[in-house]
């Protein structure tokens, strides 16, 4: 899991640095660019999130901790709200829909980055 997390987080920080480059060069994107960025934080804490989550649940199931754990879905579920709200009541600094779209970023991430690592290991 840690190596799939860290190609993940390697990817999103290549996407920001790209993000930040459009930022720089096209002014008339910058709602858009930072849109996208918010979102990929949020994203990236959603991913952090499930990663602590699926160590307890496995902690939990090799008996070295607590037995029952909940996934976890109400903090992720609320830290995508809080970027929407982010981007709601900051229309002019912030895209509503770039925003959402760079919250679903990262799972796809995550995706890519377990199925690649997986056919690299078999």
């Amino acid at each position: 899991m840690d190596k799939i997390v860290n190609t993940a987080v390697r990817a999103v920080l290549l996407i920001t640095a790209g993000c930040l480059v459009v930022w720089a060069l096209v002014p008339e994107w910058r709602t858009v660019i930072l849109g996208l960025l918010l979102g990929l934080a949020g994203s990236s804490l959603n991913a952090f999130l499930l990663r602590k989550r699926v160590e307890r649940v496995a902690h939990g199931a090799a008996g070295m901790g607590p037995s029952k754990s909940g996934l976890g879905l109400g903090s992720r579920i609320a830290t995508v709200l809080l970027v929407a709200m982010i981007a709601y009541r900051l229309p002019e600094k912030f895209n509503m829909p770039a925003a959402l779209i760079g919250c679903m970023v990262v799972p796809f991430i995550l995706l890519a980055a377990a199925y690649f690592i997986n056919k690299r290991q078999s």
